[in-house]
């Protein structure tokens, strides 16, 4: 008995191994799309036949184009979901991915691809002028981030709002990533934030800086006013949580 439970293990995990290598084929082939990523462009990654995808984004799946917007120094991000459909033994699976496109003057000079099940990204970009966006990016916000901080702060999609799963219940205080808007403590949070690549964070960042003034009169800095013009001023659009559904916007007048 034991001989045959031991069989129907091994056997087991060798279909696991093959599964799961048949999605790291799929991603393989996907990535190597990527690479290419001045090319990038959702109608021709959709014709393109691949030797371990079935499909790029399936009807059932929905994906595609979700918005884009304009960042500091002339900067344009797009987001895309792209999901594929890759064989798993008999059957399908869906693997999905979110895909950041930087571009200045319409010429692409970076792309992050993010799964979020499994926590992967995979960032492929022109070095000397993601850099040099960088070096502006720490000129104006007095920093010293890296293009790895860049890709960390860009590679997930999030959502700024107060009336969805990602925010206090009703008459709560304000707090978001288990961080308290009304503690004066968490001030080098806020900071942080407002001094991000990522526009939702800075928008946190506002608002919670703004509150602690109000609230609990901690004084504004030079510069955290002059960011807070800055980035008012520039109102990227930001995808906002509205209930049930979330959508972009801009939210500064």
């Amino acid at each position: 008995m034991k001989k045959i439970i031991t069989c129907i293990f091994l056997l087991q995990s060798l279909l696991l191994c093959s599964q799961n290598q048949e999605g790291i084929d799929a991603d393989y082939e996907l990535q190597g799309y990527f690479k290419n990523y001045q090319e990038f462009n959702l109608y021709s990654l959709k014709k393109k036949k691949f030797k371990h995808i079935r499909l790029i984004n399936p009807r059932e799946t929905g994906g595609g184009f979700e918005f884009d917007r304009m960042l500091d120094n002339n900067l344009k991000q797009a987001i895309y979901t792209i999901t594929i459909e890759h064989p798993l033994g008999r059957y399908s699976r869906y693997k999905e991915y979110k895909i950041h496109v930087f571009s200045k003057r319409d010429a692409i000079i970076c792309l992050i691809s993010y799964e979020a099940s499994t926590g992967n990204v995979n960032s492929y970009y022109n070095d000397e002028k993601l850099s040099a966006h960088i070096e502006l990016h720490n000129k104006l916000y007095e920093t010293n981030y890296r293009i790895s901080d860049f890709v960390a702060q860009l590679k997930e999609r999030r959502i700024y709002g107060f009336q969805c799963s990602y925010s206090p219940i009703a008459n709560a205080p304000l707090v978001y990533d288990d961080i308290y808007f009304d503690d004066i403590r968490n001030g080098k949070h806020f900071r942080k934030w407002l001094t991000s690549f990522n526009p939702e964070l800075q928008a946190y960042g506002i608002h919670a800086l703004e509150r602690l003034e109000e609230k609990e009169k901690l004084p504004l800095s030079p510069l955290e006013k002059k960011l807070i013009k800055h980035i008012k001023t520039r109102n990227s659009t930001l995808l906002i949580c509205g209930g049930c559904v979330s959508f972009p916007r801009k939210i500064y007048d």
